[in-house]
């Protein structure tokens, strides 16, 4: 029988190769140094879809001993921008529990495409602004997408859908409105013109028979 060598650090090898294979890492998140720490922004969940729960994802690290830093939904927020329209919030950060150095800010995005983060306030008593832009911007983490192609089995409208059909049916029925409401002005000026025909008509009248009158007596 013959014996394979193998190193003693062998099956160490072959678990973390293992490991690596099955470990989903973060993705489509940027990595960035600030000062002293390591800030990974993204979406708390990728890919992102409109209409769907997610979240601003941020994880904060110090530099040289990758330590989690901790306390900072008390001191940091983030400013979220919808950037093709410009709409903007402010969303306050809060932590994800068992994990230290990980927060969140929940929202649901209600329109595809290129989102912005900025994170500003007090990180571990130093002032910061750091802007963090979706692909669509030049930036590493995912734009949200639309989610029409996983609707199953009906078709749901978009909320920007809805939206462009209320207002479509409020201008119809403004417009209607101002169609009645104009035909009613035409019908009361044509009122209003008989009214005074009539009233002319009565008083042309009411002369001639007083000519006649006149007329008579003489």
């Amino acid at each position: 029988m013959y014996h394979v060598w193998m190193p003693a650090h062998w099956p160490m090898a072959l678990m973390l190769t293992v490991l690596g294979l099955t470990i989903t890492p973060v993705l489509a998140h940027e990595r960035r140094e600030v000062g002293a720490y390591q800030l990974v922004v993204g979406f708390l969940t990728e890919p992102a879809f409109e209409g769907l729960k997610n979240g601003v994802d941020l994880r904060v690290l110090a530099r040289e001993t990758q330590q989690p830093v901790e306390g900072l939904e008390r001191t940091l927020q983030v400013e979220l921008t919808y950037v093709p329209s410009g709409a903007a919030k402010v969303l306050r950060l809060r932590i994800i529990y068992r994990e230290p150095g990980h927060y969140t800010a929940d929202l649901i995005p209600t329109v595809p495409g290129h989102y912005r983060f900025r994170f500003f306030g007090s990180l571990a008593g130093t002032e910061i602004n750091e802007t963090f832009d979706s692909r669509a911007g030049g930036g590493q983490f995912d734009d949200v997408d639309a989610s029409a192609d996983l609707q199953f089995p009906e078709r749901l409208p978009a909320l920007r859908e809805m939206q462009s059909a209320i207002r479509g049916t409020q201008q119809t029925a403004q417009q209607a409105q101002d169609a009645a409401l104009a035909a009613q002005a035409g019908r009361t000026s044509a009122q209003t013109i008989a009214i005074i025909g009539a009233v002319l008509g009565a008083l042309g009248l009411a002369t001639g028979i007083g000519a006649v009158l006149t007329a008579r007596k003489r």
